[in-house]
């Protein structure tokens, strides 16, 4: 029989899920570099004053890379509990969620010189240094 899922049930999967997000930050080194990138992503685009749509790209592009480290973190953490010997099987899972968070940031980067790109230029080219309020 599947429980009800009470308030009180919701305040604990939120909970679980928060300390899940808070070890993961504070025991996976690749995000000591995704995080400070992604707050230098959003005080650029702060500074640059995005528009609506570019925040809306800018913050899907830093969730999915998060997301994929999130989910390579689990893995690895899973596979440490599942086998400490070699295994192929779990060589090959580790691999390919590695290479989904490689994937991940090269997409952002993609990404993120799409969404810069013209925001730059129009600071750039003004010649009172301000930034131009349209995305032209």
């Amino acid at each position: 029989m599947k429980n009800k899922m009470t308030p009180q049930g919701w305040l604990r999967k939120f909970r679980l899920a928060l300390t899940g997000l808070i070890w993961a930050v504070r025991s996976e080194g690749s995000f000591r570099v995704h995080l400070p990138a992604a707050f230098f992503a959003i005080l650029l685009a702060q500074f640059l004053r995005f528009d609506t749509a570019r925040w809306i790209g800018l913050v899907i592009t830093i969730g999915i890379v998060l997301v994929a480290e999130l989910f390579n973190t689990a893995l690895e953490t899973l596979a440490q509990a599942v086998d400490d010997q070699y295994n192929e099987h779990i060589k090959h899972a580790l691999d390919v969620a590695s290479a989904a968070v490689l994937m991940s940031s090269v997409v952002a980067v993609v990404a993120g010189v799409l969404l810069y790109w013209t925001p730059f230029w129009n600071w750039w080219l003004l010649p009172t240094g301000e930034v131009s309020l349209g995305t032209h």
